[in-house]
């Protein structure tokens, strides 16, 4: 057994309500947090003035960019660091949906009507609403979890060189909408524990909501987001990607309705 940190972020912050708006989640993953330390590794490169990383959203931030995609790359590669993207059209996203409740074992406690879903049947708590778009994303994000998962655990030997027969993750979901009080963070925490209870991952994922400033390593993960974004956008990638998910490397899927 072994437990593997992840931050996260993404570009834009909105969940899209247009099917063919892009939306797009970054992932930094490690056993040791290394992430949660890049920041003071990256400011003062980035932006000597202030010594703190930027949004990527930020103005007039051109250089700031340029120099991220200059930097982050060299420090992802002498890491120890799976770096995941994620790249998704919101049509597809909505046309998943019911396929993917029934395949994360959420078929008895979300009912889909129109535009809202509601959450029922919960022990941990009274039912919510949210909408079908965010609820959608967030399952679909759960999904994309739940295989890379299996994928890095693939990846991880203990000291003797075996493969682990499981493994957690820790995750704070605290950069959706309404942050961890909000119905994106409930709905996956709820899609995370079925998870789990399913065996879908050989582990838990154990979603932490109690961090004081939050997670480290998220400002690092907006600029990744941001940066895959615009990369989709021009039709190149600033990164050099894996077929699968790389120890100091970029794995990255883009899901279309074309490709999917």
């Amino acid at each position: 057994m072994t437990m593997l940190i992840a931050s996260m972020d993404h570009s834009p912050q909105e969940i899209p309500n247009h099917r063919d708006v892009w939306h797009t989640s970054a992932l930094l993953v490690s056993v040791s947090a290394e992430q949660w330390g890049w920041g003071e590794t990256l400011g003062p490169l980035l932006n000597p003035q202030r010594k703190k990383l930027r949004k990527w959203a930020a103005r007039r931030a051109d250089r700031y960019r340029s120099e991220f995609r200059r930097q982050f790359p060299m420090v992802l590669a002498g890491s120890s660091v799976f770096a995941l993207g994620l790249s998704v059209q919101g049509g597809t996203i909505i046309d998943s949906l019911p396929e993917l409740i029934a395949q994360m074992g959420l078929d008895q406690n979300l009912r889909v009507s129109g535009q809202q879903v509601t959450i029922v049947g919960l022990a941990s708590g009274p039912n919510f609403t949210i909408s079908t778009v965010q609820a959608a994303s967030v399952i679909y994000l759960m999904h994309f979890i739940c295989r890379m998962h299996a994928l890095i655990r693939d990846e991880l030997r203990d000291g003797e060189g075996a493969q682990f027969v499981s493994c957690d993750w820790q995750i704070s979901p605290d950069n959706f909408p309404l942050g961890v009080d909000g119905p994106m963070a409930a709905l996956f925490s709820i899609a995370a524990n079925s998870a789990a209870n399913l065996r879908l991952v050989s582990g838990n994922l154990r979603v932490l909501t109690h961090y004081l400033h939050g997670d480290p390593g998220v400002d690092v993960c907006d600029n990744l987001a941001g940066m895959l974004k615009d990369d989709l956008a021009r039709g190149s990638c600033t990164l050099e990607c894996f077929e699968r998910p790389t120890m100091g490397g970029m794995y990255w899927e883009i899901h279309s309705a074309d490709n999917v």
